[in-house]
């Protein structure tokens, strides 16, 4: 699948100008790498965020500037702190020689049998790793299959995950991606503070108030 994207060439500017920029539906951004200057570009919104959905971090684009056609991935964006909107994105130049390093989403296939049989529930720690390969061997997701997830505490760790040897997985080893666990059961309140106090027995009461009574006499 190919995603092309179209883009601008645009002038540094202040903070005013690029709010200008995003009032019109569109987005700044920068395209940068392997030694060149750093070029900024306006994208439009819509676009970019189909881009993001689709091609996320791990596909390559086909960015069109004004006649030219560069090989560019997504390397970074910013949203909006408040409203979630983008509002910056970073494009990285792509060199077919020299390896990328960027993040690839993890794709979960499968069920767990313990999930089936003894009632476990999936555990995701981590949606993705850090990988580095040639822009050739750059995989779109990789897969984790629940399947090998057997029963509740078993673990799949990033060591674990199977991939091409063209491509190396930067994220430690160690850290795990998914697990399988007994779901946490609310703990029962066993006593109330009324049932905590002795109750009061039928006629105790009158008989204590006019013991109270007695005492203030005295």
């Amino acid at each position: 699948m190919s995603f092309v994207l179209e883009a601008t060439t645009r002038t540094p500017g202040k903070g005013s100008q690029l709010t200008e920029i995003r009032d019109n539906s569109k987005v700044p951004g920068v395209i940068y790498g392997f030694e060149q200057d750093s070029l900024a570009i306006t994208v439009g919104y819509s676009e970019l965020i189909k881009i993001l959905k689709e091609a996320g971090t791990s596909n390559i684009i086909d960015l069109k500037l004004e006649g030219q056609d560069k090989k560019v991935i997504v390397k970074n964006y910013d949203q909006d702190p408040v409203s979630d909107r983008v509002i910056h994105a970073d494009f990285l130049l792509i060199n077919d020689k020299r390896p990328l390093t960027t993040v690839v989403p993890l794709e979960f296939v499968g069920t767990s049998r313990a999930v089936k049989e003894q009632g476990g529930k999936v555990n995701i720690k981590s949606d993705q790793v850090l990988v580095k390969c040639l822009p050739a061997d750059l995989p779109a997701t990789l897969k984790i299959d629940l399947n090998i997830l057997s029963g509740v505490g078993k673990s799949i760790l990033v060591e674990d995950i199977e991939v091409s040897d063209k491509v190396k997985i930067l994220t430690n080893g160690t850290d795990p991606v998914v697990s399988v666990n007994l779901p946490k059961k609310g703990k029962l309140i066993e006593e109330t503070v009324a049932e905590a106090v002795e109750p009061v027995k039928e006629g105790e009461e009158a008989d204590k108030k006019e013991e109270t009574k007695a005492e203030e006499t005295k």
